[in-house]
């Protein structure tokens, strides 16, 4: 799979490791430069030094027709923008981005990302529906 990474700090690092285990192609985009040039010294990717919510940095990615599109900034309204860019100017299949405040979830799904994720959200949901029968955390989205 070709999937891009935008924003995030060591859950790219762990992404990106874990990605190209499994034999994936794999494009990093982040704003901080001193972020990028570190990374870029450690891992064997391309990096982008940019802000992904920009159209033309995520041109400068080359990412038409990725599999993937991973969002990882600190501000869900950037994550949303980056989601919805890859999907509707470069064809991404499938947007993956974090949300912080878990009352997007729900928004950010009816406007069309296929996959948000939600640290409190998932917590919530867990201790919503509670174990199964043998004792295992189950939850329904």
């Amino acid at each position: 799979m070709r999937v891009a990474i935008a924003g995030g700090r060591s859950r790219t690092d762990y992404l990106v490791e874990s990605l190209l285990e499994a034999g994936n192609e794999v494009v990093v985009i982040n704003a901080d430069r001193r972020w990028c040039e570190r990374f870029a010294s450690r891992h064997d990717v391309p990096v982008i030094c940019g802000d992904a919510t920009k159209r033309f940095v995520l041109d400068d990615a080359d990412i038409e027709g990725f599999d993937i599109i991973i969002a990882l900034s600190d501000v869900d309204a950037d994550n949303l923008v980056i989601c919805q860019m890859a999907r509707y100017y470069f064809n991404v299949r499938r947007q993956i981005c974090t949300a912080y405040n878990p009352r997007n979830v729900p928004i950010f799904k009816k406007l069309g990302v296929s996959t948000v994720i939600s640290a409190t959200y998932i917590m919530s949901k867990l201790i919503e529906d509670g174990p199964d029968i043998e004792g295992n955390a189950v939850f329904h989205v």
